[in-house]
């Protein structure tokens, strides 16, 4: 565990670069509104009040933060309060690699609006979870078919989970899974109302796993569910972000440092914590296991902005859209959707991030924290999506979901 005293980069204020990239959009003429210098002055404004110190720690604050903003295909990188390295080393803002937690699910819905045009197994969103579970494992449906939209769209009637609670997703074996599904009886009727669930994207995730990788089922959950992380690289390949992965232990030089909040009889501290430790087979990483860099999610913003040609494009873009049948929920496939915009937040111990774009204004955020604990998570979010309006010049309002009156809960 790194201590506060082994911070690779400490920058006080702000450090902040800009730049420009063709690669994924050409750019376009700024508004007259929004030139470089006026774009710093918005982000410092909304992000140096979230700046903690270990000398008077505070709940809604975080040690550290960066902050990526892509506007008319043009980039912008900045570094906030002490943003240090699991490692002594030093490199640029923009390639400090941090855990994105449920920004993962994106890619996972993603994945889903892929399967039409790549999987062996002829499923389409519309295709039921019981059709895709080994054969040995029994799904309780009390109220109607669960689909694979309804995982991708948080209306599945699951709980947050993982059930049972611990472990923690990324060391989550499968035969939680089954005790889960043998378990769990859904309180409604699945895709009218939305909460938020990890254990259902975990299970979208092997699922899609298993639809990509062979025809038909299995009798257990064979290697053929294990595949995601394999799966789910494809994505970031093909787009051109050779820093996001999932087994992070290739960059985990670059690896930003997290801390936690504590407040332990009236003595608040920031504290280091150790870096996610999970097994590659474990069932909830497409729930939350992705790493990256502020330049990797600005290149994944920029194509959500303006969807590249081809089956990837056609599947991000199709992400974004409300699928027939969940008309007010509010979701895409991952994404949360609002008022010209959308968005979506992750956490994991010692890691905040929040994720949006407005593909009229074509302005796309990405902020990061190292703090986890407290408000700070909630607080990343709000202020990123005050970030968001400010730059485009209209409120980012959070989005209206269809709360049930009985929220599921982890089997007992």
């Amino acid at each position: 565990m790194m201590t506060a005293g082994r911070i690779a980069i400490v920058l006080s204020g702000l450090l902040w670069i800009a730049c420009s990239d063709s690669s994924v959009n050409e750019p376009r003429a700024a508004d007259e509104r929004l030139d470089e210098n006026r774009i710093g002055e918005i982000v410092s404004k909304q992000i140096l009040p979230l700046i903690g110190s270990f000398s008077d720690p505070e709940p809604d604050k975080s040690v550290g933060i960066l902050v990526g903003v892509t506007y008319n295909g043009n980039r912008y990188y900045y570094n906030y309060g002490q943003v240090g390295l699991q490692s002594r080393d030093s490199v640029l803002t923009k390639d400090i690699v941090f855990f994105i937690g449920s920004n993962t699910k994106v890619f996972t819905g993603t994945l889903l609006a892929l399967v039409d045009s790549a999987t062996r197994n002829r499923v389409t969103p519309a295709t039921p979870v019981a059709s895709l579970l080994p054969t040995n494992v029994k799904i309780n449906q009390p109220h109607g078919e669960i689909l694979l939209w309804h995982l991708a769209t948080h209306s599945a009637g699951y709980p947050d989970g993982v059930c049972p609670q611990p472990p923690v997703f990324g060391n989550y074996p499968f035969t939680s899974m089954t005790h889960f599904l043998t378990d769990f009886r859904p309180p409604y009727e699945p895709g009218k109302h939305w909460v938020y669930s990890n254990q259902g994207f975990a299970l979208l995730g092997v699922l899609l796993s298993q639809a990509y990788t062979t025809a038909g089922t299995s009798s257990d959950w064979e290697a053929s569910y294990w595949n995601w992380p394999t799966l789910v690289s494809k994505i970031p390949e093909q787009l051109g972000m050779p820093s996001t992965q999932v087994d992070y232990t290739t960059v985990s030089a670059r690896a930003a440092e997290g801390y936690a909040y504590s407040d332990d009889d009236g003595s608040p501290a920031y504290t280091a914590v150790d870096p996610p430790d999970w097994g590659l087979k474990s069932a909830g990483l497409p729930a939350g296991a992705i790493s990256s860099t502020l330049e990797d999610m600005l290149t994944f913003l920029e194509a959500s902005i303006s969807p590249p040609e081809g089956a990837l494009g056609a599947a991000m873009a199709e992400t974004q859209r409300v699928y027939p049948g969940s008309e007010g929920l509010s979701m895409g496939f991952g994404w949360q959707l609002s008022n010209g915009y959308l968005d979506k937040n992750g956490g994991l111990g010692g890691y905040q991030s929040y994720l949006a774009f407005d593909p009229d204004s074509k302005i796309g955020v990405f902020l990061f924290g190292n703090t986890s604990g407290g408000t700070a998570g909630g607080a990343l979010t709000q202020t990123g999506r005050r970030l968001l309006g400010a730059l485009r010049d209209r409120p980012a309002n959070p989005s209206n979901f269809p709360s049930p009156s009985t929220i599921p809960q982890c089997p007992s």
